[in-house]
């Protein structure tokens, strides 16, 4: 990581304006591996379509942006990088099904049933989702545990998430620390 770049994220995160970018812009840049403007969105589909509610760079910007009232998508781009050999960078979506903790239980099914659709359809191949409701929800040690468990044969040395960075050869079990039961159940 070069000096100073966790603060030109911070800097960018802080800047951005709604008006400077529509949804499309916003999706476009953030598959662009080259841009280290935006790597993340946060998308609403309450009026029945996407739309574009916050964007911009670093993980814990992202983090801090999703709203405690309201159900939200966020779909974060992280870089797998190996560099072992030859170096290879591939752009990996990851999307956050944000269900803030104000948002109250009797509408959480039919926000669920009505909008995730619309986020899919508009969001398109993602490597991973993860649920959250609270921040401790979203570490780069459980994206980088999921991203790397969802991947095929071809493993990155370490995920890039713009303003930090997490080596696979430590992660483990216990970074992927939300109560997965049903997804991880064992049929033997």
């Amino acid at each position: 990581t070069k000096p100073g770049t966790s603060e030109r994220f911070r800097a960018m995160a802080a800047s951005s304006d709604l008006k400077e970018l529509s949804l499309k812009q916003a999706f476009k840049k953030l598959h662009d591996r080259k841009s280290t403007a935006i790597n993340w969105i946060i998308v609403s589909a309450s009026s029945g379509e996407a739309a574009l509610v916050k964007y911009g760079a670093g993980l814990s910007s992202f983090m801090e942006s999703f709203s405690n009232n309201a159900m939200q998508w966020g779909l974060l781009g992280v870089l797998g990088v190996d560099d072992s050999s030859v170096k290879s960078i591939r752009s990996k979506l990851v999307q956050i099904d944000w269900c803030g903790g104000g948002v109250r239980k009797g509408d959480i099914g039919k926000m669920l049933n009505k909008q995730r659709p619309v986020i899919q359809k508009f969001a398109g191949a993602i490597a991973c989702n993860i649920p959250a409701s609270s921040q401790g929800d979203i570490t780069a040690r459980k994206v980088a545990y999921k991203l790397f468990h969802a991947q095929g044969a071809h493993k990155p040395t370490y995920y890039d998430f713009g303003d930090e960075k997490v080596q696979t050869s430590g992660l483990s079990t216990e970074d992927d620390n939300v109560d997965d039961d049903d997804e991880d159940e064992d049929f033997d």
